[in-house]
């Protein structure tokens, strides 16, 4: 029976005497204060209880039980509670097995009063033995699917409402599987989530780990490779002067892929933090256009830089928006097979801060710019492709933005170039 059936009926008092009526409706108010409680929390052991105790109090059993289908498809104990409200420990699980085994598979509620004289419920051997007179058990169904059974027992007989009683203990179990499945539901995801964040914990750990493994042995080389060069650089002939440059600039793209890697997977996880702090762009985009111009040299590629801007100075993190830089300059460069690579610090229409990188490469397919910031992503992908490359360089280049209260317009024309503008939107001066 629906709860508004329930009303109409309590509603219709000519048909009822004034006691009865009363006792319907503090049935009904008994009902209501619960669903109030179990949809108030999602914690399972809390809906647990509150299902329980009012599950005892409306049928004014001795105690009561509840039991959930595990992962193996059993039904074993969850709960148990006396009339107090006490937590009953396992081993007084003693209950009747049958009605609890027959109510969860047939999907039915069973409901038995005088138990120990009807002979027509067949009471089994655990009704005879625990003495029990009133037994009331409904199967716990959501969404048409059985959890388990709430059970509710008394070695005496109650003298109630059989029909009235069993319609709202029904009314109850009907509410509160929908409850317990949905705090279940709550503890899983609840689960799976400190699992997933444990997992991207360890996983930053280990990558922060195998970065540190990494640099150390390439601190070498580059130690190594600078005393060598000051060493024979005037000494070898000029075919093989190149060497030296190259061995630099592959160690350093070691490091930058590393660095990438390690980022993308503390933003991934959430672990990612930032220090803003005034940052002079002039200054940090001249360093990076002299550690990027033995590249752009090995491609034969201008690397150009120019300010059109009196002051330049932004509020941000210094080692994002170094690092966005770095990626956005190294891409151009990688791109770019002829021309030019063009760095300009500029204000636009709205007197925003903007630092543009230009370059004359291969440029971008329109079909392609939509996946640009994607993780892993890449324009050409398989063995024959022609660029190295993780594909993380932009999408870092896009949550650093972000972290800076910056935006990335991209403007690009296949075999003509493309044009990455950084746009500050905080002013700030």
């Amino acid at each position: 029976m629906k709860l508004s059936e329930l009303r109409k009926n309590i509603s219709s008092k000519g048909k009822n005497p004034e006691a009865e009526v009363n006792k319907k409706v503090q049935h009904l108010d008994l009902i209501l204060d619960l669903l109030k409680k179990i949809n108030s929390s999602l914690v399972l052991d809390d809906v647990l209880r509150s299902v329980l105790k009012y599950s005892i109090k409306l049928t004014n059993s001795e105690r009561g039980f509840i039991v959930l289908e595990n992962e193996n498809k059993e039904l074993k104990y969850r709960l148990g509670l006396d009339s107090k409200g006490r937590e009953l420990p396992e081993h007084f699980f003693n209950i009747s097995t049958t009605v609890v085994e027959d109510v969860f598979l047939s999907g039915r509620s069973r409901f038995i009063e005088g138990a120990q004289s009807d002979v027509d419920s067949h009471p089994s051997k655990s009704i005879l033995r625990l003495a029990l007179q009133t037994i009331f058990c409904s199967p716990l169904i959501a969404d048409n699917k059985k959890i388990g059974v709430i059970y509710v027992d008394s070695k005496s007989l109650n003298n109630v409402n059989l029909k009235e009683v069993t319609s709202m203990f029904e009314i109850l179990a009907s509410q509160a599987a929908i409850a317990i499945r949905n705090a279940k539901l709550h503890e899983e995801l609840k689960k799976a989530k400190n699992e997933a964040e444990e997992s991207d914990r360890l996983k930053s750990a280990f990558l922060s780990q195998i970065s540190h493994e990494v640099r150390t042995p390439l601190n070498t080389i580059f130690n190594y490779n600078s005393i060598l060069k000051e060493l024979f650089y005037e000494k070898v002939e000029d075919e093989y002067k190149f060497i030296f440059s190259s061995m630099q600039s592959a160690g350093e793209r070691i490091i930058r892929t590393l660095d990438n890697v390690v980022n993308m997977s503390l933003l991934d996880s959430g672990e990612f933090s930032i220090s803003k702090t005034t940052i002079n762009l002039e200054k940090l985009l001249k360093k990076l256009i002299k550690e990027f111009e033995t590249f752009a040299k090995s491609k034969n590629i201008e690397l150009k830089f120019e300010n059109k801007v009196k002051h330049c100075i932004v509020l941000a993190d210094e080692y994002t928006i170094n690092l966005l830089f770095q990626n956005l300059i190294d891409n151009a460069i990688k791109f770019t097979d002829s021309g030019f690579v063009n760095v300009v610090i500029k204000k636009n229409r709205t007197s925003n801060l903007t630092v543009a990188v230009e370059d004359t490469g291969k440029g971008i397919s329109k079909e392609y710019l939509n996946d640009l910031f994607d993780i892993f992503s890449q324009e050409e992908i398989g063995y024959t492709r022609r660029y190295e490359g993780a594909g993380l360089g932009l999408a870092i280049v896009n949550e650093f933005a972000k972290l800076n209260d910056c935006k990335i317009e991209v403007k690009s024309k296949v075999g003509k170039g493309s044009k990455f503008t950084v746009v500050f939107e905080k002013k700030f001066t």
